[in-house]
């Protein structure tokens, strides 16, 4: 399995978790946010994550990779209705706030794209480093008024202590309170 992602995405990292919990071992490549020259193979899905199978298949989108992923690990406690509600408000509600949170000036988003450096080649690293960012912090805006978010710092704080609430009610060191974690604390 070779899963191509960003390292900074956070529904990238939703299906790398997944495949540590399930022992799955996945090739990972680092797609160029710049030229996505990695998934070239891709005509119609431009976004990341993809998942390409052993036999060639190719699985987008980050809930049907997780979903194939754990298809042998899942059972009614790790994926009950209360897991996949928790696992969407993660994916729907708290992941919109992750973007905004890393990209609120050039400089925060440079050191989000220091991952470049041991990632691709120096030039590319400067590419994405600079440039990368440059349309990163552009973006900010745009993605804070598509989501109504006005201090985004104050939002995805509110978000995790609902998150942390959520643990607490439960008295265990995850969402369902069990000694393993669910579907939910695998999303988030």
């Amino acid at each position: 399995l070779t899963l191509y992602s960003y390292k900074i995405c956070p529904f990238c990292n939703k299906v790398k978790a997944a495949a540590r919990y399930a022992e799955i071992a996945i090739k990972n490549v680092e797609v160029n946010p710049l030229t996505k020259s990695e998934i070239s193979f891709s005509k119609n899905h431009r976004k990341v994550p993809i998942l390409v199978m052993a036999d060639g298949n190719i699985v987008t989108e980050s809930d049907r990779i997780v979903d194939m992923v754990l298809s042998t690990k899942m059972d009614s406690t790790f994926a009950s209705a209360e897991a996949k509600k928790w696992a969407d408000w993660a994916s729907k509600d708290l992941a919109v706030y992750m973007y905004p949170n890393i990209t609120r000036s050039f400089t925060e988003c440079r050191s989000a794209l220091a991952y470049a450096d041991e990632s691709f080649s120096p030039l590319q690293a400067f590419l994405i480093k600079n440039i990368g960012a440059l349309g990163m912090s552009m973006a900010h805006g745009s993605i804070k008024k598509k989501y109504n978010i006005s201090d985004e710092r104050t939002a995805l704080f509110e978000k995790l202590d609902i998150w942390e609430n959520q643990i607490l009610e439960e008295s265990g060191p995850f969402r369902a309170g069990n000694q393993f974690p669910d579907l939910a604390d695998l999303t988030v």
